[in-house]
């Protein structure tokens, strides 16, 4: 991550522009925007009557919060579910000891943030347990297998139009990513799994279709 597109662990005071959706960061130039998928999510999630500032200023703030708790992740020794649990709620902490928005708008990203990043999850899951599964049936566990199986398992996801095509992408970044970071742990899941992991990979398949289905 470049310097540009970091937030500074020191502080983060977050001004909303009333006309453009900005954070400003540190009374440095430095801005994070909100962008107009953002501005969709929390226009989706929050009340109906919610006044356009209000808006403005959480999307701001999701965008802050967000940016800070996966770099945060990005260092940890784990790339799991409760690792970016606890990055998001490192962020936020962090935002509110510093920062000139209400508090409540603070806790109203971050929860945004975390529903969000369950949906991801359940991609990831998804993901992540089907390649397993059918390298683990192939008899052959090796990193090119596997993500040569997450390729095969994003060509199936994506017959579903349901789910978005950029968060597939993540999603599967995010897979292959854990895996080239820690091959040895994802070799080792797959053998603690032992016959239980073909089970795993329906139950998380069939919890993702389920979702996005609704």
């Amino acid at each position: 991550m470049t310097e540009e597109n970091s937030v500074p662990k020191e502080s983060a005071i977050v001004e909303v522009n009333e006309t453009t959706e900005i954070v400003k960061v540190d009374e440095s130039t430095e801005i994070v925007e909100a962008s107009q998928q953002t501005t969709e999510i929390v226009t989706k999630e929050m009340p109906a009557n919610t006044p356009e500032q209000v808006i403005k200023e959480t999307a701001a703030l999701f965008e802050a919060i967000k940016k800070r708790a996966e770099a945060e992740f990005q260092s940890a020794s784990e790339l799991t579910r409760e690792a970016y649990m606890n990055a998001i709620n490192k962020a936020r902490e962090a935002i509110e000891q510093n920062q000139a928005s209400a508090k409540e708008r603070v806790d109203q990203a971050s929860e945004i943030i975390k529903k969000e990043a369950e949906k991801n999850w359940l991609l990831v899951d998804a993901i992540k347990t089907r390649a397993q599964s059918e390298i683990q049936s192939a008899g052959n566990v090796t990193l090119e297998n596997y993500l040569k199986s997450v390729r095969q398992a994003r060509e199936a996801i994506e017959q579903n139009k349901s789910i978005e095509k950029e968060r597939i992408e993540q999603a599967v970044q995010d897979v292959q990513k854990q895996a080239e970071k820690n091959w040895q742990v994802v070799a080792s899941e797959i053998e603690s799994f032992g016959v239980r992991l073909a089970d795993a990979a329906k139950n998380a398949w069939n919890s993702l279709m389920a979702y996005f289905s609704k």
